[in-house]
């Protein structure tokens, strides 16, 4: 049985908030993840991995889903990310002190045969940074 692709979407959100995303269930095996300026990373592993990366540097993420539109088999999604990042290297940038944040992002993801098969982002980098003072306003 295949989930609806906005009610997929609202289910890895919510359990990104939870802190307990069931990859398995929700990601396809060979996801592709485009991120700004790097390569594709192809496999629910990468695309495992780099969740978690994100989750262990800002523990109590916050995603509020302001928008949630869907298309065929994309689906897109405006969110609200705040949280506290707790210190350490991020987005390529050394950030010292811990400090709250909050930014919209659009996420675009292609849903085949009921799990996510493709992400895109559009992120707001420089306003994290900026609220992180990581660097100058």
């Amino acid at each position: 049985m295949h989930r609806d692709p906005k009610r997929l979407v609202t289910d890895f959100y919510e359990g990104w908030a939870r802190g307990a995303i069931d990859f398995e269930a929700l990601v396809d095996a060979d996801i592709v993840n485009h991120q700004p300026d790097v390569e594709p990373a192809r496999g629910r592993d990468l695309f495992t991995a780099a969740i978690e990366g994100v989750m262990a540097v800002v523990p109590d993420s916050r995603w509020d889903v302001l928008d949630l539109l869907a298309d065929g088999d994309r689906v897109a999604v405006r969110v609200t990310w705040s949280g506290t990042f707790q210190g350490g290297r991020f987005r390529g940038f050394e950030i010292s002190v811990p400090g709250p944040f909050s930014v919209e992002q659009i996420h675009i993801y292609r849903v085949a045969e009921g799990k996510l098969a493709e992400h895109w982002v559009v992120r707001d980098d420089l306003a994290m940074l900026v609220q992180l003072d990581a660097v100058g306003s």
